[in-house]
C-alpha cells in the first residue's frame, strides 16, 4: 500500500476505524485522561499503530551506535528506553535507515494526568523521526498512573487494544498535511509510547499503525525480560 503524506488519503485510510472515536473527550496535545488508577483502566485503554518509511523493511539497513547524552533517568524498576530498543529494531519495523540512538526525556499532560518519560529517539534524515517513550507509575506526578486517551485535537484517535503484551492502547494520527502519529501501549506497570514525525512533502509506504504495533509488541517483550 502506498500512502501519500500530504493528501487526505492518509487520513481516509484510517477513517472507518477512527470514526467511532469522534465523540471522545479531548484534553491537551499530550496524553493523559481522567480516572487515576494504579493500573490502566478500561476507559483509558491502549492499542497500537505508527508510521513507516520510503524504503521497504527488507532493503533497509541501520546504524547501531551507542546512545548519545543521557538527559533523564528511567523510573524505578524499569530499564532505560534505549535499553529496550535499537536502530535495528526501528529499521526492521519501518524499513528505514536511522542514525544512532539519542537519549532524552519529556513531560506530558492529558486531562487530569501529568507524567514524565525516559525517551530514545532515532532519525532517518529528511524522512522521519521515531521516538520511544517509557514511563512507570512513579513518573506520574498528577492524577495517578494509567493509560490516558490522547486528545483528539488536531487529529483522530482510536483504541489500540490488539497489541500483544499490553492491557490497553491508543493510536492517534494527525490531520493533513503534516503527518504525525503516536501509538500508546500500556501494561499494569509501564506506559510505552511510540511517536512518529514525518518530514513535510515525503512519500512513504506501508501501514504505520501496524508497523508501530509490531514494534510495540517487540519492546513490551523486551521490557518483560528486563
Amino acid at each position: 500500500m502506498h500512502v501519500r503524506r500530504l493528501t487526505p488519503a492518509a487520513l481516509l485510510l484510517l477513517a472507518p476505524v477512527l470514526a467511532a472515536c469522534n465523540g471522545k473527550d479531548a484534553a491537551s496535545d499530550s496524553p493523559a485522561p481522567s480516572t487515576p488508577a494504579s493500573a490502566p483502566s478500561t476507559a483509558d485503554s491502549p492499542t497500537p499503530t505508527a508510521a513507516s518509511s520510503a524504503t521497504s523493511p527488507s532493503s533497509a539497513s541501520s546504524a547501531t551506535s551507542a546512545p548519545v547524552e543521557v538527559t533523564s533517568a528511567p523510573a524505578a524498576g524499569l530499564p532505560a528506553a534505549c535499553d529496550i530498543v535499537t536502530a535495528d529494531d526501528v529499521a526492521a519495523a519501518y524499513g528505514v535507515t536511522v542514525g544512532q540512538a539519542e537519549v532524552g526525556g519529556g513531560s506530558t499532560s492529558e486531562g487530569a494526568r501529568t507524567w514524565s518519560s525516559d525517551n530514545c529517539s532515532f532519525e532517518a534524515p529528511d524522512l522521519v523521526e521515531v521516538t520511544v517513550k517509557l514511563s512507570g507509575p512513579e513518573d506520574f506526578s498528577k492524577g495517578g498512573f494509567g493509560c490516558p486517551q490522547p486528545s483528539d485535537i488536531s487529529g483522530v484517535v482510536e483504541p489500540a487494544d490488539d497489541i500483544a503484551g499490553a492491557a490497553h492502547g491508543w493510536w492517534k494520527v494527525s490531520n493533513p498535511p503534516h503527518f504525525k502519529a503516536s501509538l500508546r501501549a500500556c501494561t499494569t506497570t509501564a506506559l510505552l509510547e511510540i511517536d512518529l514525525d514525518y518530514q513535510d512533502g515525503v512519500d512513504y509506504e506501508g501501514d504505520p499503525r501496524n508497523q508501530s504495533a509490531a514494534l510495540a509488541e517487540r519492546l513490551l517483550a523486551a521490557l518483560k525480560r528486563a
